[in-house]
């Protein structure tokens, strides 16, 4: 009954989310418009398969943070609106995944065109398991599955995988915003989102030490 209101309240901007195939569907739309646009600007070349492995990350980045801060935002600001957010977090992680899968197969189409694109230094190391965990989490986000792992399985895969990507799109933001300040949003998010993610959890520990039995 909770999750019928919930999904009743759904926010005008998240009436894409209201199932994972339809969060899909749109994901996947959004993602075939960038390519197209980034190529009609830039040309079939290198310049122009370079700015759609930029454009389709765009596209999965803030998916990935409506996802990361869905719990914490229904913590902090419990109402209609945040639980509508947090019932839809399977269906917006899902988006996340398709189009994260998009820009690893743009990745894949420059590397065949451009030798050395991919790399087995650290950053390709880490991206790569990034993409793995990326998988492993989208393979999971079933309630099959959480049955078949357990709980606290399925919740160690989900943590470490959000805290690698958050890491990953950190170091990736960081990076560009040292040589273009126009990634400045993108390291400004990361940031808010963190602090988020902190006082929720801050702010949990702080409700279970109330509840403790005093002997």
């Amino acid at each position: 009954m909770d999750s019928k209101r919930a999904i009743a309240g759904l926010p005008l901007w998240l009436a894409f989310a209201q199932s994972p195939g339809r969060a899909i569907a749109w994901t996947l739309a959004a993602e075939l418009f960038v390519i197209v646009g980034a190529l009609a600007l830039h040309g079939t070349a290198e310049l122009g398969w370079r700015a759609v492995t930029r454009t389709t990350v765009q596209v999965a980045f803030p998916l990935f943070l409506v996802a990361f801060l869905a719990a914490p935002i229904a913590r902090l600001w419990p109402g209609p609106g945040s639980r509508a957010l947090l019932v839809r977090r399977r269906a917006l992680g899902l988006a996340f995944a398709a189009a994260l899968l998009v820009h690893g197969l743009a990745i894949l189409h420059l590397a065949a065109r451009v030798p050395g694109t991919l790399s087995l230094e650290l950053e390709g190391v880490v991206g790569g398991l990034g993409f793995l965990f990326v998988a492993a989490m989208a393979a999971t986000s079933n309630d099959a599955a959480q049955r078949a792992l357990g709980v606290r399985a399925w919740r160690g895969l989900h943590g470490i995988g959000q805290a690698l990507l958050f890491v990953i799109f950190s170091a990736s933001y960081a990076g560009r915003f040292a040589e273009n300040p126009r990634y400045a949003p993108g390291v400004l998010l990361l940031g808010v989102a963190l602090a988020l993610r902190i006082a929720a959890s801050l702010q949990a520990r702080s409700l279970r030490s109330r509840t403790l039995p005093i002997e």
